[in-house]
């Protein structure tokens, strides 16, 4: 079940990330990817760091670590597909600052790997469907990533459909990460509604 704590990841992490992305999920398939890879690996680094005593400068080098790994993954980014590198530019730079790497890579606790990666793959199947959403109503289309760029297949024209395309721009994304959330949030009502319906038929 999801509390408050993971509400307010969620709605963090999607403006910090999902709003300003190429509304293809090509690009969401390289950003989730790079988010996972960088949740795990900075999680791992920060276990390490722990074993030390570095006082205040812990912060700062685990800082310097994501900055190393997000300068490494576009660069091995860079060797795959040139056209999505420059494409994404800035944007690649966005997944480092998910609360999911930061909240456990700052944490005064040791992290613990499970959840992190718990959290990563349960906001990064959000992602995706909110990536999907975004390419097939905005554009029409399915893409995928190539070293060439990207391929897509093609469903139906969106021009032929100018709502639709709203969802390709930036205020359409802001308000399909809205949309996104009040779905969540009317699910998540109705299963409490149904747990306390059967915990007081078990109680009786």
């Amino acid at each position: 079940m999801m509390n408050k704590r993971t509400y307010f990841i969620f709605i963090a992490a999607s403006f910090a990330l999902l709003v300003s992305s190429p509304g293809r999920l090509a690009y969401g398939l390289v950003l989730v990817v790079e988010m996972n890879l960088l949740v795990l690996a900075s999680v791992a680094f920060a276990i390490f760091v722990k074993r030390f005593e570095f006082g205040n400068l812990h912060n700062v080098i685990a800082l310097s670590f994501v900055i190393f790994a997000t300068v490494f993954f576009r660069q091995i980014l860079i060797l795959f597909s040139p056209v999505i590198a420059l494409t994404l530019g800035f944007v690649i730079f966005l997944p480092p600052i998910s609360v999911f790497l930061f909240g456990n890579v700052f944490a005064e606790r040791t992290p613990i790997p499970f959840d992190a990666l718990r959290q990563s793959l349960v906001f990064s199947a959000f992602a995706l469907v909110f990536f999907f959403l975004r390419d097939l109503l905005g554009f029409g289309t399915i893409s995928f990533p190539l070293p060439n760029g990207i391929g897509e297949a093609r469903f139906f024209d969106s021009r032929s459909t100018a709502f639709c395309s709203l969802f390709a721009s930036v205020p359409g994304a802001l308000l399909l990460v809205v949309l996104c959330m009040v779905a969540l949030l009317t699910v998540q009502c109705k299963m409490n509604i149904i747990e306390k319906s059967e915990g007081e038929y078990e109680i009786d």
